[in-house]
């Protein structure tokens, strides 16, 4: 089994490489139309998919990763009216915007990738952000899950609930939880 070492004073370690296990690794980002998921995803890439300098062996090394960038659309309610459900053109029309938002983001997340040089599908799910996450974890074979944190405090989520934080708990995989970066002070 092969060790990565830091090649000197102030320089990261190579992560091992996916040809030891033989196996491509399966990475998911959670992407919604937050900064912290776009910050969570560069981080990904700066710090963990891109290489610096491009040789057949790191060539081989990205090309053993597989990132689905995932978005999580909640279903809009339906509203029950005596004589059945309706449906009108204020519905449709909410439904269909979703679905520009959900392609919009998902685009921009895309291109990041791609001017990176890395491979990436996108992936649109349907239903409770936390779950469906999860759910997908598992269905995929994930071997990573990376989300964004948007830095609440423990009061709001303790009512609102944490997305980063439920998955952290349920996935069934590693989870890596990207902070915000500081902000930075206006003097």
């Amino acid at each position: 089994m092969e060790e990565a070492t830091s090649g000197g004073a102030g320089k990261e370690a190579a992560p091992p490489s996916p040809e030891v296990s033989g196996k491509t690794m399966n990475v998911l980002v959670a992407i919604d139309d937050s900064e912290e998921s776009f910050n969570a995803l560069q981080w990904l890439i700066d710090k963990i998919l891109k290489r610096t300098t491009v040789t057949t062996e790191e060539e081989d090394y990205n090309s053993n990763k597989v990132i689905t960038i995932a978005h999580v659309v909640e279903p809009l309610p339906r509203y029950a009216f005596p004589g059945g459900y309706v449906t009108n053109p204020v519905l449709e029309s909410t439904s269909q915007t979703q679905e520009q938002n959900a392609a919009r983001i998902l685009s921009r997340a895309f291109d990041m990738c791609r001017d990176s040089s890395l491979k990436a599908k996108t992936l649109i799910l349907e239903g409770d952000p936390k779950d469906r996450i999860c759910r997908a974890v598992e269905e995929m074979n994930i071997d990573l899950l990376v989300v964004g944190s948007r830095g609440l405090g423990q009061i709001k989520r303790a009512f609102l609930g944490s997305v980063s934080d439920y998955c952290a708990h349920h996935a069934k995989c590693p989870v890596l939880v990207v902070k915000p970066p500081p902000k930075k002070k206006t003097s």
